[in-house]
């Protein structure tokens, strides 16, 4: 029986045999949108791992880092709703592989330098390739995987985001530290080229779907306006901007935290974010797969211990000055355990909030819904290292910016108070579809 969600968006249960293709191959469909995710976000979280070397070479203050971060998340936040549009148009295959390629040659002509305005403008484009994986690839796998194991195989896709920063954190500074930034960005840009090639083909081999434009059978996508009068929708992207304060900061300063305030090398700071994304990916598996098993397909309880833990995690990291002072010679494992700690809290909700709007919606939804809430969530995203970089240059302590990020997550706590979750229909029928290619 189809249902409706509080603002009237049907959320209809899809079967396998509707999807026309078994369910085994739905694991294509995760390979594909995870590997396509984690190619691009070696260029996006790569930027954070080349900062020290790009300030040094260029010449910039942190508020120029600041720009330089955040110009990509400005091209994805413009980029947001044409990609959600798409996808409903074209498919899930053809959006992905055209991101890959938007990201990846754009990202290439950032490499070739030519100034600050030159780099920052390049940047900007290479950004409007990146709202691909979020969309198409959120939707292809909404489609693919039933409601109580949705959570895991969604945690499986979004950790493409901590791989990719794993990726870019192994190999990136060590190459900008012997052949300097330039190359190191263009070998992200190279993966992100052949991860669009991963997910052409990782899609194509699924079976063909019936409904025009839509992977869901039968119908069109929900309109705007439906989609924009839906209360879960939009509590789950006020938590997901108050989160991403957390997970942008940590990620866009702690190497020059440490860098700045502990004289640890460019080198070994960057690195440094190997553990962070370590402890995202593990968190996104571990937080999604809680959620299936442990408390029935529903999200916001993991969301409120989520945001609880991140209150913790941002005082150590005020504190951690006069904490490094007591610790002594154990200072350098305790900030390695930290990191740790950091990446399992504040990089490890982002699959249960894709999950939550996606479900909120409804599969036909799910990339318009999306859309609509990164657009939301990308201005935060953008204005983050921004307001971080700005508060460190001001104060000349980066006190005050952790600070920030912990009334962030005292923030979401109170906010994820509000949010009313409906059991998804698959979290009683188990059935789910596989997502096939169209347009073809």
């Amino acid at each position: 029986m189809d249902r409706s969600d509080e603002a009237g968006v049907p959320v209809t249960p899809v079967t396998e045999e509707e999807s026309g293709g078994p369910s085994s191959r739905r694991w294509y469909v995760l390979v594909g949108a995870t590997a396509q995710q984690a190619g691009l976000t070696v260029v996006r979280f790569g930027l954070p791992a080349l900062a020290p070397f790009m300030r040094t070479a260029l010449g910039l203050s942190l508020t120029q880092v600041g720009m330089l971060l955040a110009s990509f998340d400005l091209g994805a936040l413009v980029g947001f709703l044409p990609t959600g549009m798409l996808t409903s148009r074209r498919g899930e295959r053809w959006v992905l592989t055209a991101g890959a390629l938007i990201t990846g040659l754009l990202t290439l002509a950032a490499a070739r330098g030519g100034g600050f305005l030159w780099i920052i403008a390049a940047l900007f484009l290479a950004g409007f390739g990146y709202p691909s994986s979020q969309t198409a690839g959120s939707q292809a796998v909404m489609l693919a995987f039933p409601a109580r194991g949705r959570g895991l195989a969604m945690g499986i896709r979004q950790a493409g985001l901590p791989i990719g920063g794993l990726m870019a954190a192994l190999a990136l500074p060590g190459l900008a530290g012997t052949r300097g930034w330039p190359p190191a960005l263009a070998a992200a840009a190279g993966l992100a080229l052949l991860s669009g090639a991963v997910a052409w083909l990782a899609l194509g081999s699924t079976a063909p779907t019936s409904g025009k434009g839509s992977a869901a059978p039968g119908g069109d996508p929900p309109r705007f306006a439906d989609l924009a009068r839906n209360r879960t929708l939009w509590i789950g992207t006020v938590m997901a901007c108050l989160f991403g304060v957390a997970q942008f900061s940590l990620l866009g300063y702690l190497p020059l935290y440490l860098v700045d305030r502990f004289h640890w090398t460019a080198k070994g700071a960057a690195q440094l974010l190997i553990l962070v994304h370590a402890g995202g990916i593990a968190g996104r598996l571990l937080w999604g797969h809680v959620s299936d098993r442990l408390f029935g397909a529903r999200r916001q309880p993991v969301l409120l211990l989520l945001a609880g833990a991140g209150v913790l995690v941002a005082a150590v990291l005020v504190a951690w000055p006069r904490l490094v002072g007591l610790l002594g010679a154990a200072a350098p494992a305790a900030t390695a355990g930290l990191a740790l700690a950091g990446g399992l809290v504040f990089l490890g909700w982002n699959g249960l909030y894709v999950t939550t709007v996606s479900e909120a919606v409804g599969a036909r939804g799910s990339a318009l819904g999306l859309a609509l809430s990164m657009t939301a969530l990308y201005v935060s995203t953008m204005g983050t290292p921004l307001l971080f970089g700005a508060a460190v240059d001001r104060t000349g302590s980066y006190g005050l910016a952790w600070a920030m990020t912990g009334v962030a997550q005292g923030l979401a706590l109170a906010t994820g108070l509000l949010l009313h979750e409906r059991l998804p229909a698959g979290a009683r029928e188990g059935a789910g579809a596989t997502v096939g290619e169209r347009g073809r």
